[in-house]
């Protein structure tokens, strides 16, 4: 075979391997390097050059110093942000930055917006968000669908994730929060509205995270749609451990439920806000058309409110649940019922202190 020959067939088999892969989804992947000596300095400016499917990889700066004033509006589709190194998080720094929401500034350190949909954030500390409204946010997922925050560390920032969406609307749809430490959010000028989760939007799954010591509100307070919690360690947070409410377009639609399952949930002895561990019902007046569900949770509660605390939706399911007064004696219902609704209430397989009372 000539030379000319060997280069045109080497050239078709090349091009030919490209085409095939693409055809099976196995494109390669765009990849942007962000840090010290890499193509951009700034993860903001490696964001506004990205393509649809790109991914983002952020080394750490030298002497793993912080990325700071950091503002992230995400409005690529399928675009990833990482860190390079999967047990060395990247700290973005939202010091000095007024997180308004006006124009291009997000009211987070990362916001996913619509256009962002498909996002993942992966491997990064984000702290010090802050507004003058008190809602700014490690992480913001508005109206965006199959979002996902991995292996994040969420502090002192005035909200640690928030989302919003619809269910009519289906945006908001297929939020997962996995493996993330959301600790210390909350702002003390805005007490109780503030929380290390506030999530809204079509559905959501948060799993194997550990979720605690909210400053002023709740460690997880929701009005979506459909929410699942899985495998998480939520504790001491300064008012309820989980706050699962209502909201328009929302929990107003048939099976807005939420699955509680395979977690620990321990309160703060000297918690000082609400005692209830868990509140499913309505802030607002909206109906939540809805059941919850807890199965094989571990609950610790030294306090004598309610376990449980009902304000609205059609029932609760509770299977296999170990329920304890951490040795303090308290006398506690496991459910408080406190709507005018018809609310099936079903047992099965639980422990719990002798004293505790059942509806």
């Amino acid at each position: 075979m000539g030379v000319w020959h060997f280069r045109i067939f080497f050239l078709f088999w090349v091009l030919s391997a490209v085409n095939f892969n693409s055809l099976n989804g196995e494109e390669t992947k765009k990849v942007l390097e962000v840090g010290p000596g890499r193509t951009f300095e700034r993860i903001e400016d490696a964001v506004a050059s990205a393509e649809p499917g790109a991914e983002i990889v952020v080394y750490p700066k030298k002497k793993n110093e912080s990325y700071e004033r950091v503002c992230l509006l995400v409005k690529t589709p399928n675009l990833t942000i990482r860190a390079a190194d999967s047990k060395r998080p990247v700290v973005l720094d939202g010091k000095g930055v007024e997180y308004s929401g006006a124009g291009s500034v997000p009211r987070a350190i990362v916001q996913f917006n619509a256009e962002g949909s498909g996002g993942k954030l992966i491997g990064f500390v984000l702290q010090n968000a802050h507004n003058q409204s008190f809602n700014a946010a490690g992480v913001r997922i508005s109206q965006a669908n199959d979002v996902t925050i991995s292996r994040c560390r969420i502090r002192a920032n005035d909200m640690g994730i928030m989302s919003d969406g619809s269910a009519v609307q289906k945006t908001g749809m297929n939020q997962k929060i996995e493996r993330c430490e959301i600790s210390e959010n909350g702002a003390l000028e805005d007490a109780g509205f503030n929380h290390n989760l506030y999530l809204g939007g079509t559905s959501a799954v948060v799993t194997r995270c550990e979720i605690s010591k909210a400053l002023t509100g709740h460690n997880l307070k929701s009005r979506v749609h459909r929410l699942t919690v899985s495998d998480c360690f939520i504790h001491h947070a300064a008012n309820r451990e989980l706050d699962i409410v209502d909201s328009k377009e929302n929990t107003d639609q048939p099976g807005s439920d939420a699955l509680l399952e395979g977690n620990r949930i321990i309160k703060n002895p000297n918690c000082s806000g609400n005692k209830n561990v868990i509140h499913f019902g309505s802030d607002q007046g909206v109906r939540h058309d809805g059941t919850l569900t807890l199965r094989k949770n571990s609950i610790v509660t030294p306090f004598s409110s309610p376990v449980i605390d009902m304000s609205e939706g059609n029932g609760v399911i509770l299977q296999k649940n170990f329920i304890s007064d951490g040795g303090s004696g308290a006398n506690a219902q496991i459910v408080n019922r406190r709507t005018e609704n018809e609310l099936s209430i079903r047992l099965n397989g639980n422990r719990f202190p002798a004293h505790f009372q059942l509806p």
